[in-house]
């Protein structure tokens, strides 16, 4: 894949003296739930009204081995191939990539590596196949943002980027109320929570470019609902997929939903990400479609969550990483 830079651990795959020369990372199959009915003089499908499933992918990577010494005026024996092993057989490891500027990640396991036949030239250049698997599918940024999402709406997670435009005058070009106005040429807006977090500003001249915010399901999502919330119900509207949640009202603790591991615990701490605290995954629940994905709006490619709640008004907090195909 042209552009695009390989690390494995944090370590660039490309080095003087190890070049990636073929990325592959194919879409992954698409199998959906379906019942065949048949009757005399009749047939036809009914479909589950499950959001379809994602096997596991394979990336294939093409890399090429120098040995020290073959460029330039380099010497000694050591070669990069064994540097590519090291880094292939490492324990858990997290391959990166970076995309038009945009860091993505995915913890893959390690399916093969082989030098390729025929292709080692007098020990100073070796091609290699590595193959890994994608149990988790998709590739994720390696940072989290906290989105506030308003209650009892369908509030966006991630815009849709061709709906940013900004109709309205920002400043004098000259002296107030005797000079011409400037219209905003720029589109901005918080990364997560307003005023706690790094923004986003773009010229519109340049526009956001389609996937910027993701273009894949967000299957990780932690949300963290106000305090003295009794019940939440949190749906996509794309999926039909969700998250249900009900319980005793707490003025002093935040209620954390995991959906990706179908936990959730209370703590008084308001960014507890990770499982502390009081385990209330007795009141956790999910509608018929299945536990909650956040997919972009096939049309805009929006991301939107639909919140109803009962014992607060606050907004809730969605711990979200943008995932792309």
């Amino acid at each position: 894949m042209a552009g695009v830079d390989y690390m494995l651990n944090g370590i660039a795959l490309d080095s003087r003296y190890c070049r990636v020369t073929l990325g592959s990372g194919l879409f992954a199959g698409v199998s959906v739930s379906r019942s065949k009915v048949s009757a005399p003089f009749r047939h036809g499908t009914i479909p589950s009204g499950l959001a379809p499933s994602f096997e596991e992918r394979s990336l294939t990577l093409k890399v090429t081995a120098y040995r020290q010494g073959a460029i330039g005026r380099d010497s000694g024996m050591g070669s990069d191939s064994s540097r590519l092993a090291r880094l292939c057989m490492a324990p858990n490891p997290v391959l990166s990539r970076t995309v038009n500027g945009r860091k993505q990640q995915a913890s893959v396991e390690l399916a093969s590596l082989e030098a390729d036949d025929g292709g080692t030239v007098l020990d100073r250049v070796t091609p290699f196949t590595a193959v890994f698997a994608l149990p988790q599918v998709w590739w994720r940024d390696p940072e989290a943002f906290d989105r506030p999402l308003a209650v009892n709406t369908t509030a966006n997670l991630w815009p849709a980027a061709r709906t940013w435009t900004q109709k309205y005058w920002t400043r004098w070009s000259g002296e107030e109320n005797n000079s011409t106005s400037l219209l905003a040429d720029f589109v901005t807006m918080w990364m997560g929570e307003e005023n706690d977090s790094t923004s986003l500003l773009i010229p519109l001249a340049d526009g956001i470019p389609d996937g910027m915010f993701g273009d894949a399901p967000i299957t990780d999502l932690i949300l963290r609902l106000p305090r003295n919330t009794t019940s939440a119900t949190i749906t996509d509207p794309v999926s039909n997929t969700g998250v249900i949640w009900q319980g005793a009202a707490n003025a002093n603790m935040f209620t954390y939903l995991d959906v990706g591991n179908s936990q959730a615990w209370q703590s008084s701490n308001d960014h507890q990400w990770s499982k502390s605290g009081t385990d209330v995954t007795g009141g956790l629940d999910y509608p018929a479609g299945g536990m909650l994905q956040c997919w972009p709006n096939p049309v805009d490619n929006g991301y939107r969550l639909t919140t109803k709640l009962t014992g607060s008004t606050e907004p809730l907090l969605a711990h979200a990483r943008r995932a792309w195909w």
